[in-house]
């Protein structure tokens, strides 16, 4: 039995004792506490989740046969064996300016909103989170009845858009907003309206943990880089989740190019948290960029 992982990441927002097989695939194992949270383990090489353990392919097989574990800490004891990380990662985001993504290249279908390539506003999910947003830089509590659980699989399309745009807002300096003005229902009425492993996505999301694949989206998109080559590591993630959440982070990031935040202060001239960047061909052309900020101004 591996006595060592490759690296862990939240888990000591994780509760104590006993964890029991919750569902099994070739990439990932979910295991569930009585509490209703989840625990995954992840194979190398298709990135690390928000909260769970990383294992090599030969580690990773071995779980083929355990069913429970005793957590205790940092420590996980499986047959009595104790297995601890060499690395404990901390997947959260750095607030500073974003670019927005160009999608024009991406034919990958999302689960609710089309093709990327395609992505419209107007879309019933894109208005949801467009009007849900806004409801809630303003202060008001955002109803998400017609995003939360919408959608097939563990999980569902209308979550992932949710999990992308948390992760904008948190790049985007509103972290501070998300604790005065909680942007999910609380995980109890959460459980209600949605899948487990969704809920443990969600429930991460709004302490500002995701998974490495989004945040190395986020980063390129915060530093200028030429962020093809995450946005195609992202699209490998489950059916549509990774085309899902990078909808909802391209909707989220919209959203702040053309809503300034009026009701959290006054402020004048153009969004200090968006900047078009380089001018290369993988992010919005500067025209564009520069015509919308006309229309505002």
């Amino acid at each position: 039995m591996m006595r060592m992982a490759m690296a862990s990441a939240g888990l000591n927002r994780l509760a104590e004792g006993r964890w029991t097989l919750h569902s099994r695939f070739t990439q990932a194992v979910n295991f569930s506490h009585a509490s209703g949270e989840l625990l995954t383990f992840y194979r190398y090489g298709k990135g690390m989740g928000p909260a769970g353990i990383l294992l090599s392919t030969r580690d990773f097989a071995r779980l083929a046969t355990v069913t429970a574990f005793e957590k205790q800490g940092q420590t996980l004891f499986i047959n009595g064996t104790p297995l601890s990380a060499r690395r404990m990662l901390t997947l959260t985001i750095t607030p500073t300016r974003l670019v927005l993504a160009d999608l024009s290249s991406f034919h990958a279908d999302s689960g609710l909103c089309g093709p990327l390539h395609q992505l419209s506003l107007d879309a019933p999910p894109c208005q949801s989170l467009l009007r849900g947003l806004q409801r809630w830089s303003c202060g008001e509590k955002p109803d998400w009845l017609s995003l939360t659980g919408l959608g097939p699989g563990l999980t569902p399309s209308g979550d992932d858009m949710l999990v992308g745009a948390m992760a904008v807002l948190f790049a985007s300096q509103f972290s501070s907003h998300i604790q005065q003005h909680p942007f999910l229902p609380s995980a109890d009425q959460l459980a209600l309206l949605t899948t487990s492993v969704s809920c443990s996505y969600l429930n991460s999301a709004r302490v500002g943990a995701f998974s490495s694949p989004v945040l190395r989206v986020v980063r390129h998109l915060q530093h200028g880089r030429d962020p093809r080559s995450a946005i195609r590591r992202l699209l490998t993630v489950g059916h549509t989740s990774g085309a899902d959440m990078l909808a909802g982070i391209v909707v989220a990031l919209k959203w702040l190019q053309v809503s300034p935040r009026r009701s959290m202060h006054a402020r004048s001239g153009n969004d200090s948290y968006i900047y078009p960047g380089s001018g290369d061909g993988e992010l919005f052309p500067r025209r564009q960029f520069t015509t919308q900020n006309a229309r505002r101004d």
